[in-house]
């Protein structure tokens, strides 16, 4: 692809994400993209044929944008489990509280949309991955002794359920900070020593 290619593209994304954040993704149409980038509807065909696959990108894009920039590898293979847990919480947190241009609405609509149509891999998959991260934490820190959490697979479950339903609550109506930082405290409470 082209350099010029390669930029149109990204600028149709860009375009696409403040789409997405403000409608949702049930309700956004071509020609909704068209108008944001303000370029002809054969313009946007020629790079995406569906909403569908521009949104599956904005939320690749998002998720890239998210990640921390600075290297982590290392830190994350010579941390204590404790810290590893505070760096997932803190992860975690900032998505609970992201309220610019969030796309936490519209992935939920798509996670529906994408069940009615009998296919929930791809948000089941990234909650899946959370699960067995939180998990490994979990396992480390009891071998290490930093924690006495007794079965951290339901741990780890019981412990997304309650963040996700926080990522539902914080898109619909919002929560504070303050009481994010209690939720997230209480959850780690019931495996960490003080």
């Amino acid at each position: 692809m082209s350099e010029k290619s390669d930029s149109k593209r990204k600028f149709i994304i860009e375009k696409a994400t403040e789409v997405f954040a403000s409608k949702g993704f049930r309700s956004v149409t071509m020609k909704d993209i068209v108008e944001a980038c303000q370029i002809s509807r054969g313009g946007l065909y020629l790079y995406y044929s569906s909403t569908e696959e521009i949104f599956k990108e904005v939320c690749q894009a998002a998720d890239e944008a998210d990640a921390d920039q600075k290297d982590i590898s290392e830190f994350l293979s010579n941390a204590k489990a404790s810290e590893l847990l505070l760096w997932f919480i803190k992860e975690q947190k900032k998505a609970i509280l992201k309220r610019k241009l969030s796309l936490t609405a519209a992935k939920y609509e798509y996670a529906f949309y994408k069940k009615q149509n009998g296919d929930s891999k791809e948000a089941k998959s990234e909650f899946d991955t959370a699960v067995k991260v939180l998990t490994n934490i979990l396992i480390r820190g009891n071998d290490d002794g930093e924690f006495d959490c007794m079965d951290p697979d339901a741990t780890a479950l019981s412990m997304m359920y309650a963040i996700e339903g926080m990522k539902a609550c914080g898109a619909s109506f919002g929560l504070s900070e303050k009481k994010v930082d209690g939720e997230l405290l209480y959850l780690m409470s019931q495996f960490v020593e003080s």
